[in-house]
């Protein structure tokens, strides 16, 4: 449904998008993580028809985005980080609004803002106006109006950035079920969410891919799977270069007080432990998550 090629996007003297080349299958979700700037916003901003790329091409249903924009931008519902709505709309209104934009007319749109904030949870504050709503309800909102349309692809940039977990669960649960009817794109800085609701993943780094796959492929990519959390009395006495330096220890990350170390097999325990020495809190050991992989990847040469 979505074929990158060989994407490549600069402002100035930064080069946001290097040679970039993916592509998402008909009703999948693929998810692409990174860290900021890594450039995920610029290339779904470049899918939507928003950006122009320097090179390459992007294709939509099979349409060229950049030589048939409208076209494409008929098939895209796109809610991005900000859903930048207009404040004094009440929330049917705002739906009818962008409803008409799209060519949806009379009953039909009706029939669809109805539906659609019954799924989104916003029908009892459909004549309320926008700014009464809370973060999490204009992310609702927000999805509602990407979907206004019923396009066949949807791009969400950020869906639950700085929502309360109940809230960031609700919508994650909504994602889920649009699985399958829709192709979804998803960026998100979140490795728990990418990992329960993507097809695939696809990581990226200073403009490029450094690898794609389903979260069980890319986990199986690392050497091992056993992760030692141990938390220390004094972060600042930790000796990071020497606990990297034990043979069988693949990467050290100091997160607050706490120390992550993926080893190449639980072997290797011990001799970490023995490493830390007397400034161990407690100890903790689990199976290998998609953040582990997101680190290992991003710190390889």
């Amino acid at each position: 449904m979505i074929e990158v090629e060989s994407l490549s996007k600069s402002f100035g003297r930064v080069k946001a998008l290097d040679n970039l080349s993916f592509d998402v299958g008909d009703g999948e979700l693929l998810g692409i993580i990174g860290h900021n700037g890594a450039g995920k916003t610029t290339v779904i901003r470049i899918i939507a028809g928003i950006l122009h790329p320097d090179s390459g091409r992007v294709f939509v249903g099979g349409y060229d985005v950049t030589e048939d924009p409208v076209r494409v931008k008929s098939m895209i519902g796109y809610l991005p980080e900000e859903p930048n709505l207009y404040e004094r709309f009440r929330a049917r209104d705002l739906l009818r609004y962008f409803g008409e934009l799209y060519g949806v007319r009379g009953d039909v749109l009706e029939e669809r803002i109805w539906e659609l904030l019954d799924l989104v949870g916003m029908s009892e504050r459909a004549y309320d106006p926008i700014n009464t709503f809370s973060k999490g309800m204009r992310q609702r909102i927000g999805i509602a109006r990407a979907l206004i349309h019923d396009p066949p692809v949807i791009i969400l940039d950020e869906p639950t950035m700085g929502l309360d977990p109940a809230t960031a669960y609700s919508i994650r649960e909504f994602v889920r079920k649009l699985k399958g009817s829709k192709t979804i794109l998803l960026c998100t800085h979140y490795m728990e969410e990418a990992e329960y609701l993507c097809d695939r993943v696809a990581i990226i780094n200073q403009g490029r891919i450094l690898d794609i796959g389903t979260p069980s492929e890319l986990k199986s990519k690392i050497k091992g799977n056993t992760v030692l959390e141990v938390v220390l009395a004094d972060p600042s006495a930790a000796d990071i270069s020497m606990i990297e330096g034990i043979d069988g220890v693949k990467s050290v990350e100091l997160d607050g007080n706490t120390l992550r170390v993926s080893l190449e097999c639980g072997d290797v325990t011990g001799r970490v432990l023995h490493g830390i020495g007397d400034n161990i809190r407690s100890v903790n050991t689990r199976e290998t998550t998609l953040n582990d992989v997101f680190i290992e990847r991003v710190r390889s040469p």
